[in-house]
């Protein structure tokens, strides 16, 4: 019996994309809610989650600026707060 053999370019490729669609993944749902409060420098944006089929909480999901997510509880003070200061920052900008 042969043995299948993929060219090694194309292997790199394939685990790479694998590796970027499951961090996007994780990015677009929230399971948890994060402990600790971030400090409003470290966020460069966020966006709402709902529940879906998908995603069992709501949440607000800050993106840093390291490009890393961050997945808060929209009920908590310092989560508003943070969503506050975003907004304060971004009015500075325009």
């Amino acid at each position: 019996m042969g043995r299948f053999k993929i060219p090694t370019g194309m292997f790199l490729f394939l685990l790479i994309l694998t590796a970027f669609i499951i961090n996007t993944e994780t990015a677009r749902c929230c399971f948890s809610y994060t402990h600790r409060p971030v400090r409003c420098g470290r966020l460069s944006g966020y966006y709402i989650q709902e529940i879906t089929r998908d995603c069992d909480i709501n949440a607000i999901i800050f993106k840093t600026r390291e490009g890393r997510f961050i997945c808060a509880d929209p009920q908590r003070e310092w989560t508003q707060h943070r969503i506050a200061c975003l907004w304060e920052k971004a009015g500075k900008m325009a």
